[in-house]
């Protein structure tokens, strides 16, 4: 039995109170972060500059200008162009060809961009795929998710994880006056990519065979039940709200009804109406609420109801059109009602599909998470406006193009990053903030902009994690560990799949990022043990482990973003994601000691 110091026990005490609060999301992972460095500040066990030091860091940088471009890159189609040029071209192709085109196609924009931002662009233009081939949905979306984490391995800059880990290496590494060790940018470059083509080969073979084909193509209000819990009530004479505008009579989302449409004889029906549409005698209101909000709407106002067919929920300038909740929508962590969702956007929520459950009464009330699934009514112009704001991904077949100049300065821009990084002495986080002062200079994007696309809850998380992994290693804590495993039987490949197992393992119930930082210092503590120069094949096992976020939908947001459109289950993501990372596991295991020291 290990004995631990003090310093020890509140290290190990600050890790498992983080592993409690990802695992039942109590808490946002930038809040536990936060408690993670004020607890290591607080106690002694780190000095306050070193337990701030992670977020001054050279990763918080480059990833924060990673989200700039990211969003630079959305802003003016550039993902969903290439996506539907590589995705949409040619004439009938089979499932087995679409499944190997969005594979490489995902997995080939996740390596020089964001995967959550590569899986939101192409989730609409996937389904754009499924309606015109007739395969389901949900035959395209995991393969579509699964792509976008194993692209995110072929470069540095590919995700925020590997950023992380790459600074928390040359941190550790360094030396006064020596510069710490680090990956090139373009280092592990040709092992992602293999790793990509196992990905692909696997949707060919058994993956496919384990995909699920539970969502068809079918009408939407049929999908969200839309016409269950919406009532026709008619204004009979006399009625009290005759003359007075809806918000006022009662009838908005704050009093448990929602208006959906007002049906006039002899004049054009009014969908979607705005709150302030005034009630006539002889109207015919569409409500959507809870089964106590429409009886007290109909006892007040001595309404009479009838059946409500689907097709008076549309009309030749209002669609109904079903939406997902991508990362970093403006939209999470609270309610339709907080957002003041119909006011500010025109749109009504008829339908929200949380986890494969279906809410349709009190949406206003239901938190808002990254995936959910909403079946929206509204008019054109309003739908459009949504489409731009990157709020929700509009899952139709509107065909975007690139928007401007701003698209070819913007992946002028890019190359020029990652070139400038490869071929000159220039830090690549250095690179990164130069190419930001361009996107400003040029326009593409502005400042205002720029703070909304950084999602600084990932940045608080680095730096956060940052302290505890070195945390972990200041207190001897890492070396333990290390010394534990290195003293065991087990030969070298033995300890390099466990790191990875162990870090696969930590990614499916805690965010990724903290799990590839928790396992760094532990990573590089057992190489020091070993013979040989190993520290970068023993790192390498971390990222690879923390890409391999297959089994369960909370271990990534690509994951969340897919389930809702693709009508997923928990037990999918098991299915098809449990031999999945086997297969890469094993493959990982054999080829990392080809590309490194071992």
């Amino acid at each position: 039995m290990p004995t631990f110091d003090p310093p020890q026990w509140i290290v190990l005490a600050v890790l498992a109170a983080s592993l409690l609060f990802f695992i039942t999301d109590r808490l946002r992972y930038d809040v536990v972060a936060l408690l993670v460095v004020i607890s290591l500040a607080a106690s002694g066990v780190l000095e306050a500059r070193e337990a701030y030091a992670g977020f001054a860091s050279t990763a918080v940088v480059l990833v924060a200008s990673m989200y700039v471009f990211g969003f630079s890159v959305s802003k003016w189609g550039l993902a969903e162009e290439l996506g539907q040029r590589l995705l949409l071209r040619g004439g009938e192709v089979g499932e087995a060809r679409i499944l190997v085109r969005i594979v490489l196609v995902a997995g080939l924009l996740s390596a020089v961009l964001s995967n959550a931002g590569v899986v939101a662009a192409l989730i609409p233009v996937t389904s754009t795929v499924a309606k015109r081939t007739g395969i389901p949905v949900s035959r395209l979306l995991i393969p579509l998710s699964y792509a976008g984490l194993i692209g995110g391995m072929m470069t540095i800059i590919g995700t925020s994880k590997n950023i992380a880990v790459n600074d928390l290496y040359r941190t550790m590494t360094a030396t006064p006056g020596v510069p710490g060790r680090e990956f090139g940018l373009f280092e592990f470059s040709l092992f992602g990519f293999l790793l990509l083509l196992a990905v692909a080969a696997y949707f060919l073979g058994p993956g496919r065979l384990l995909l699920p084909s539970r969502r068809v193509e079918e009408d939407l209000v049929e999908h969200f039940e839309a016409t269950r819990y919406v009532s026709e009530l008619r204004v009979p004479a006399k009625s009290p709200i005759i003359g007075r505008a809806l918000i006022d009579a009662g009838l908005n989302e704050n009093d448990g009804v929602r208006v959906l449409g007002i049906l006039r004889e002899g004049s054009p029906d009014v969908m979607a109406p705005g709150r302030y549409n005034v009630v006539r005698e002889g109207d015919a209101l569409l409500l959507a609420g809870d089964t106590q909000a429409i009886l007290r709407v109909r006892k007040e106002l001595d309404l009479i109801s009838a059946h409500v067919p689907a097709a008076l929920l549309a009309s030749s300038d209002v669609r109904l059109v079903e939406t997902v909740v991508p990362a970093g929508s403006p939209l999470l962590g609270g309610t339709l009602k907080d957002a003041d969702f119909a006011a500010r956007t025109g749109l009504n929520a008829l339908g929200i599909s949380k986890h494969g459950h279906m809410h349709m009464t009190r949406l206003g009330r239901i938190p808002i998470e990254v995936g959910d699934s909403m079946l929206i009514q509204g008019h054109g112009p309003d739908i459009e406006r949504m489409r731009s704001s990157r709020a929700l991904l509009i899952l139709d077949e509107v065909r975007t193009e690139l928007k401007g100049r701003g698209a070819w300065v913007t992946l002028g821009l890019l190359l020029a990053v990652v070139l400038t990084a490869a071929l000159t002495p220039l830090h690549i986080s250095v690179c990164g903030l130069l190419g930001v002062v361009g996107l400003l200079a040029s326009r593409a994007v502005t400042p205002n902009e720029i703070r909304g696309a950084i999602d600084w809850s990932v940045l608080i998380l680095i730096g956060g994690m940052m302290a505890l992994g070195k945390a972990f290693q200041d207190t001897g804590l890492a070396e333990q560990v290390a010394t534990a495993i290195s003293e065991t039987s087990l030969g070298p490949y033995p300890i390099l799949a466990v790191l990875l197992v162990v870090t696969m393992g930590l990614t499916q119930i805690m965010n990724y990022v903290a799990a590839a930082l928790i396992m760094t210092p532990v990573a590089l503590d057992i190489a020091a043990r070993m013979p040989g120069d190993n520290e970068k094949a023993l790192l390498m096992a971390v990222v690879t482990g923390a890409s391999l976020a297959f089994m369960t939908p909370v271990a990534h947001q690509c994951n969340a973003m897919v389930m809702g459109p693709g009508d997923y289950r928990y037990r999918d993501f098991l299915k098809v994601g449990a031999p999945l990372s086997l297969l890469l596991v094993v493959l990982s295991v054999v080829l990392i000691p080809l590309f490194w020291s071992f």
